[in-house]
């Protein structure tokens, strides 16, 4: 996770999970979740799951959503549970996740 503060500034490249802009940012920026705080400056571009710009935030640049179906496959598993009965039968007890 990478904050800019009120009076922080980076320019350049950066990847991260979450990048948090309060202060400027200028570059290019590859995140899983970006914000752009009130008063915070995004120039540049993005590629992001979640983008978030508040109210009185300035953004310029281009912004494009990362395709989560393709980065993340989902597997069809399964958990067994054991449950027991009030006669302390052993019954199975499955569930896709």
């Amino acid at each position: 996770m990478v904050v800019i503060g009120k009076r922080g500034k980076i320019k350049g490249e950066l990847k991260a999970d979450k990048l948090v802009v309060n202060g400027t940012f200028e570059g290019s920026a590859d995140c899983v979740k970006v914000d752009v705080l009130t008063d915070g400056v995004f120039n540049g571009d993005v590629v992001s799951e979640e983008l978030t710009i508040e109210a009185k935030a300035k953004f310029q640049g281009q912004s494009r959503i990362r395709n989560v179906a393709n980065s993340k496959t989902k597997a069809n598993t399964q958990t067994k549970v054991p449950l027991t009965s009030a006669k302390s039968k052993s019954l199975e007890f499955s569930k896709e996740l």
